[in-house]
């Protein structure tokens, strides 16, 4: 039998997620974990119509849950089935819905309720056309509904260090992604987002942003030198979906440079600035330029929605700078501060970003997470890492006729 799946999620969901819910999907999981959203997020983005059919959860909370999400409660036909234990009654009764409500997708909520025998399986397998998605707990994962399924999908939440994360592995798939696959996910009153981990791969060759140069400049030897490289470029700017490292040494100076930096992008394009502190904005004004912080406290950064809400606040910028990660590896870890980065390139397709640390020191686990790294020191820029090949690996910092300029 043909069944029909998710060709994507929206983008408001993340990108890479492609036909996951292929015929009949199981979610299986801990309570709590987000097997329920992630299936009416994907349900609502598959169809027109769903057909919810719900053991354990009462339809009234079933439509709280939905209208949480950011879905239009008119697209669900919810049916609840918590205080029927005859099973034929039951199977009857969703028959006999199905019919009337000719859902584009359906979803059947604690499938732990029902028989685990190879019948029941292979009759609710076979019971609807098109799409199905099926949930039920962690021990679900070894039945017969599990050997059934066309993708089988396990779902957990965790805590490490004091950030929270949502996890989804693909155990088996006929045509999604390969099994083992893992991706993070979000929810929110926007609905599930899955976030795609970055890999320099997909970095752009289409340049978002280039610096003015009239507070940061480079002397003619060095430009001359790029411009050998790089025939055409003299200053070289950030590319679409990159992602620029940068390591401040202590010194007041180091912190003055960044922001000089900030304003020569902010000259030419609109920049989307995240704090853990509000400080940058302050010196980026002792160079002549408005910066409009997103402050958030790395304290906030352990859960998904403070920094959900600081990426609408700067939605349609192309390049975002965070500054003050020091803090989030600080307290959370490396692991905490990649998915940061992952999340808002998920959340923003194709946006460039610069990321500011600041007397910490660039670990191999943190270089992997960007395709350019620099170090600067009071009288010194160390390019670290360039996926550009950067001709000139330290250059000279003094300040001359009131700008920094790299020698």
């Amino acid at each position: 039998m043909e069944r029909g799946g998710l060709a994507a999620f929206s983008p408001r969901a993340g990108r890479g997620m492609r036909e996951f819910f292929q015929g009949f999907t199981l979610i299986y999981g801990p309570p709590g974990s987000g097997k329920t959203s992630l299936a009416l997020h994907a349900a609502a983005q598959m169809g027109e119509r769903v057909l919810y059919v719900g053991f354990y959860e009462t339809a009234e909370k079933v439509r709280e849950k939905a209208a949480g999400l950011g879905l239009d409660p008119s697209k669900f036909v919810v049916l609840d089935y918590v205080s029927i234990s005859e099973v034929d009654l039951l199977l009857a009764g969703v028959v006999d819905q199905y019919v009337k409500a000719s859902p584009d997708v359906v979803i059947l909520d604690g499938i732990n309720a029902l028989p685990q025998s190879r019948e029941a399986a292979s009759s609710l397998y076979r019971l609807f056309r098109g799409p199905v998605i099926a949930i039920g707990e962690e021990q679900i994962g070894g039945s017969h509904f599990a050997y059934m399924a066309d993708t089988l999908l396990e779902v957990a939440q965790f805590f490490h260090r004091g950030a929270r994360y949502r996890r989804l592995r693909v155990v088996k798939t006929r045509l999604g992604p390969s099994p083992g696959a893992e991706f993070y996910f979000t929810i929110s009153r926007r609905g599930v987002r899955v976030i795609k981990k970055w890999s320099q791969s997909d970095l752009g060759d289409k340049t978002v942003a280039v610096p003015s140069g009239r507070r940061v400049a480079f002397s003619e030897e060095v430009a001359k030198s790029l411009g050998e490289h790089m025939p055409g470029v003299r200053r070289p700017g950030l590319l679409y979906n990159s992602r620029v490292a940068v390591y401040l040494c202590d010194h007041p100076k180091c912190l003055r440079l960044a922001a000089a930096y900030l304003c020569d992008y902010l000259d030419n394009v609109k920049v989307g600035v995240i704090s853990t502190v509000r400080l940058i904005g302050l010196l980026a004004r002792h160079f002549g330029c408005e910066v409009e912080e997103v402050v958030l406290p790395a304290s906030a950064l352990s859960e998904d929605y403070p920094l959900e809400e600081a990426v609408e606040k700067i939605r349609g910028a192309p390049v975002v700078s965070l500054y003050g990660l020091e803090e989030v590896l600080t307290v959370y870890g490396p692991e905490r501060v990649a998915y940061i980065l992952d999340f808002i390139q998920s959340a923003l397709p194709g946006v460039a970003l610069l990321a500011t640390f600041k007397g910490v020191e660039p670990t191999p686990e943190l270089l992997k997470a960007f395709n350019t790294v620099w170090r600067y020191y009071p009288d010194r820029a160390v390019v670290v890492k360039s996926a550009l090949g950067w001709p000139v690996h330290e250059l000279k910092i003094v300040e001359e006729g009131g700008k920094f300029v790299f020698k």
